[in-house]
């Protein structure tokens, strides 16, 4: 009786001593690329459907950033001539919620929906327009820009799936983001440069 009792129990030991898989560093996983391409807005991937939300998480407020952009075509005064030259610059462009990525993953970014903190799911796309009258003294070229200032967040991103993905709802970036959202303080200048530059450099511009 009591050999057939561990018998028994050594049976009832064994059924129940499931073995456990590390799902940690599994292959069949979406990487970072797969999960930000999948967000609105962005490129899509063939690994996973696209995703329904993505929000920005383990937020850090950086300092707000005023980023410029080129209104129209720049203008040349660099034929060699001496004389100014009057003419009018400007146009229009559009600004919108920009992310960038802190790591090189193979995919564009840009136009990616990424909601969380301060910004809204949903950033609208909206039209900064404007011209000016200006003389290009000879040897320089002209553009007339915007600068609109950004708030600028840092996070990782909660991907959120109508379906399992990989069996699994809802998975989160390793790899961090910067997301520029704009505001309404846009200010406008004329930029001028040497003939033979880059007249679209803002990088001086702060």
């Amino acid at each position: 009786m009591f050999s057939r009792a561990l018998i028994t129990l050594s049976f009832m030991t064994a059924a129940f001593a499931v073995p456990t898989t590390d799902l940690s560093g599994r292959e069949n996983s979406p990487n970072d690329a797969d999960l930000l391409a999948s967000c609105p807005g962005g490129p899509g991937s063939s690994n996973v459907e696209r995703a329904d939300r993505c929000t920005l998480i383990n937020i850090v407020n950086n300092p707000d950033t005023r980023v410029y952009k080129a209104l129209g075509d720049p203008q040349l005064n660099c034929g060699g001539g001496t004389d100014e030259v009057k003419v009018t610059l400007g146009g229009s462009t559009e600004v919108s919620q920009t992310v960038t990525v802190s790591a090189n993953l193979g995919i564009n970014v840009e136009g990616i929906s990424v909601g969380g903190g301060i910004s809204t799911t949903d950033t609208s796309t909206e039209t900064q327009s404007k011209t000016v009258e200006y003389s290009i003294p000879p040897g320089r070229q002209a553009v007339f820009v915007t600068g609109i200032d950004h708030r600028s967040q840092t996070g990782n991103v909660k991907v959120n799936y109508g379906d399992r993905q990989f069996d699994h709802f809802i998975w989160f970036t390793g790899t961090t983001i910067t997301q520029l959202t704009p505001t309404d303080d846009v200010v406008f200048d004329v930029y001028e440069s040497a003939c033979g530059t880059d007249p679209n450099d803002f990088s001086s511009l702060h």
